[in-house]
């Protein structure tokens, strides 16, 4: 790893400029006491991040926030789209789940996981993989937590943190409406409505959302284009004001998910040792048009994916005063229920499709009660319960096709011709390995965090959360026929999947296996934060994470089953300053963490994924700002280093006949013991070195009645591996996007233009090995591939 003295050098550097130019600005408000300071001002973005309403300028942590008028300033609608805006925060769909990484920390496509970094929306944890694809809209506030936040939002949160707050219900009668068209098929409604219910007593919010979509990506099997999307978001808020003191909130939200297809394209075939996927398949089967060409052309050649997600959620929440203290309830309920069928050969062609099936069902307490923060010694303390219900079922499932019909089902004659057995070919006709998954949890924490103020320029703060989880685990594995759940009458099915696909079941070795796991967990912090002045804060921190551990949902094998705990110790230096009248703003902060037993899930080559736990370091330096260059002109800016590590990951699953690979040292890691690799001393999957946003926002009067509005954003993303398996041809480049919006505003009015990634880059944000294709002697890799350049026209609507 870098020297962590080069990033502590940047900082002072940093901080020292800002500082002359502070000092600079007293010595001349000194001279002109008399004077009127300019009125030109930065907005004050207020956070949540420690559970009180602050200045982000007065929180002593790493934290990225936007505001209700920002998000809607550049048309954030879908979660993803933060990743734009703010630096070290890396978010990709892939075909099995949506993965978030914070500072090059996340958690790979696994069930069995709770996620590393955790949503929160209004206070209830999202921490499901199935969960990020919540939409973005009506919203008050989004912020983006950077390393450990186990004190305060839980011990998952080992980390990071999104802590999102959806638009509070107002004592008033307003409402908005948008409307948006645009390329590829996009159509999009969203309505509000906020009224007076019983003045002075009940008032109630109503958003709806529907988002269409064609998709961009041209399925030539299929003659359509993917991913078409239809979304829907109902969500109902009721404030309820019992007195002075006292309030109730009540907030119900159902979102539904369709999608057919996905963005994925075919980017290398290679035969190795053997011929090319699509030349096999061409030349041996007759299924010519199953791989066309490799290019990234947003083209593809599948026999169709589809999926479907319904999610529901209620919360109440009770705040009021009890004598001089703080009081806080919140109960809620999470499901959802997703069912998606993959076919996740990635190619056009009969092969395997994948079913699955995950419901879930989350219970949630929570009481806070919380001092004066004014006061000299504040504190906040709680108690957290939640219980949680996991069922999930896959499953990998091979059409029904004789001996002789690769275009039903290229399986059974692949297997005759590698075999010289005909049986074994005909046994994987119409047979299934079935999966059935379950993890039921039960976590119970207690709280709190103490503020003192040593002197009225340094305040000392201690915080710990103690928690105790219970969790058991469950995981079958058996053959049977597709259009039932009875086991395949024929033995040699069993036998084959075993001995060619390595896949472990019932009927095979006995893959019935179930667990119990119970375990605590303490997790403390200490910081000090120095008031420099009124406008500069320096702060300095420590603080340990943990997430629990758990059972493995998608291994084909016995022997990856149960995972351990993970841990983290963190520590942060950092720096704050308001400057220029309020017109500016400079963030920076330095930051070192030791991951233990780090949770990683990475394919295994074949047909499944496999869990491990890695060492693993990571350090860097983030800085953002803002500058209100005119009243009508406003320049912020934000950047990220990032120098991550694997310190001890002997047994992590190599890329694809890795043991050949061209480059020695990679080649050197290959273990013909284990047929595993030896990960130490490289770096994940997304961990760009630097990355970093310019975003340009222009406000021009055009007349007494019209404005014109222009934001331009510059998004930067190093080069980083986005292969699961880290094959080193997937080292991409570097990207750098643009988006822009043009909006003509009136009173009660606006109509804008949105451009998504104007200057058309093309870029990849995962990759992975098409399955079975190295059992064909091939290395194929498909890719997720972004969105080219798109254009669209939104309108706002107030009353």
């Amino acid at each position: 790893m870098n020297n962590p003295k080069l990033t502590l050098t940047a900082l002072a550097i940093c901080s020292a400029l800002s500082n002359s130019v502070l000092a600079q600005e007293s010595q001349e408000e000194t001279a002109q006491t008399n004077q009127e300071k300019p009125s030109i001002a930065l907005e004050v973005i207020q956070v949540t991040a420690q559970r009180r309403v602050e200045n982000i300028q007065d929180v002593p942590i790493s934290v990225q926030a936007m505001s209700s008028e920002q998000l809607e300033r550049v048309s954030i609608d879908k979660i993803d789209d933060l990743q734009l805006y703010i630096p070290n925060l890396s978010m990709t769909e892939t075909g099995l789940s949506t993965q978030t990484f914070i500072r090059g920390v996340g958690s790979g496509n696994n069930q069995g996981f709770e996620q590393s970094v955790v949503q929160f929306i209004d206070g209830v944890s999202y921490a499901r993989q199935q969960l990020t694809r919540a939409p973005f809209f009506d919203m008050e506030r989004a912020e983006v937590l950077r390393g450990p936040q186990s004190i305060l939002f839980g011990k998952n949160a080992i980390g990071g943190a999104l802590n999102f707050t959806t638009a509070a219900v107002e004592e008033d009668n307003t409402g908005k409406l948008f409307l948006q068209v645009g390329e590829h098929g996009i159509q999009e409604v969203q309505g509000v409505a906020n009224l007076a219910l019983v003045e002075g007593k009940l008032y109630g919010r109503l958003s709806i959302r529907n988002y269409q979509e064609d998709g961009y990506i041209e399925n030539t099997t299929l003659d359509r284009d993917e991913p078409n999307r239809d979304d829907q978001t109902v969500r109902a808020k009721l404030k309820y004001l019992v007195n002075e003191d006292w309030t109730i909130n009540f907030k119900y939200e159902r979102n539904d998910f369709e999608t057919n297809g996905r963005h994925i394209e075919i980017l290398q075939d290679e035969g190795s040792p053997g011929n090319p996927f699509g030349a096999t398949l061409g030349a041996g089967f007759g299924l010519t048009e199953a791989i066309r060409e490799t290019n990234l052309d947003y083209s593809r050649q599948a026999n169709g994916d589809s999926s479907t997600n319904e999610v529901n959620n209620f919360v109440v929440e009770v705040t009021g005063m009890v004598g001089d203290l703080e009081f806080e309830s919140r109960t809620a309920t999470l499901d959802y229920e997703f069912n998606d069928i993959c076919d996740c050969d990635y190619i056009g062609a009969n092969i395997f499709t994948v079913p699955m099936e995950e419901k879930y069902d989350q219970f949630s307490q929570e009481f806070r009660v919380a001092s004066d923060p004014n006061q000299k010694v504040a504190w906040q303390a709680g108690l957290f319960y939640q219980t949680s219900e996991l069922d999930f079922y896959d499953a990998i499932r091979v059409p029904v096709g004789q001996v002789g019909q690769p275009n039903l089902s290229v399986l059974p004659t692949a297997v005759t011709a590698v075999t010289g057995s005909a049986a074994q070919g005909a046994a994987l006709s119409g047979i299934s390995g079935a999966r059935d998954f379950t993890q039921d949890t039960d976590s119970f924490s207690v709280f709190g965090q103490l503020v003192y103020e040593v002197t009225d320029k340094l305040n000392m703060s201690v915080g710990a959360r103690w928690s105790k989880e219970d969790k058991d685990g469950s995981r079958q594995l058996n053959v049977y026929t597709i259009d039932t759940r009875d086991v395949a009458p024929n033995p040699l099915s069993a036998l084959v999947l075993l001995g060619l696909f390595g896949i472990e079941t019932e009927q095979s070795t006995g893959h019935n296996l179930s667990g119990s796991r119970s375990e605590t967990a303490f997790d403390p912090s200490i910081n000090f934060q120095y008031k420099a002045s009124k406008d500069v804060m320096y702060y300095a921190g420590w603080s340990k994470g943990s997430k629990s551990g758990g059972y493995d949902a998608r291994a084909n094998v016995v022997s990856s089953f149960e995972f351990d705990a993970e841990e983290a110790s963190a520590f942060e230096v950092g720096y704050k300053s308001t400057f220029w009248d309020g017109r500016a703003r400079f963030n920076a902060a330095i930051y070192y963490t030791d991951f233990d037993d780090l949770q990683v899930s990475q394919f295994d080559g074949t047909l499944g994924f496999v869990v491990g736990n890695a060492t693993s370091k990571m350090q860097g330096i983030e800085i953002d700002g803002s500058f209100a260059v005119t009243e009508d002109f406003t320049l912020s800016y934000s950047a990220a280093y990032l120098d991550q590590e694997f310190t001890d990951y002997k047994d992590g699953n190599c890329f694809y006949r890795q043991q050949f690979d061209a480059n020695a040292d990679l080649a050197a890691r290959y273990n013909p013991a284990t047929g595993l690799c030896d990960y130490t001393g490289l770096s994940g999957q997304y961990t760009p070195t630097i990355t970093a946003n310019l975003n340009a926002d222009y406000y021009i009067t055009l007349s007494d009645s019209m404005d014109l509005r222009i934001n331009v954003n510059y998004n930067y993303t190093g080069g980083q591996n986005v292969h699961q398996n880290l094959d080193p041809n997937f080292d991409e480049d570097a990207i750098g996007r643009l988006d822009a919006n043009i909006a003509l505003q009136f009173d009660t009015w606006s109509v804008e233009i949105l451009g998504r990634n104007i200057t058309d880059e093309d870029y990849i944000m995962y990759a992975g090995n098409s399955p079975l294709s190295g059992t064909f002697g091939a290395d194929t890799i498909y890719g997720f591939i972004a969105p080219p350049s798109t254009w669209s026209l939104r309108a706002k609507f107030e009353f």
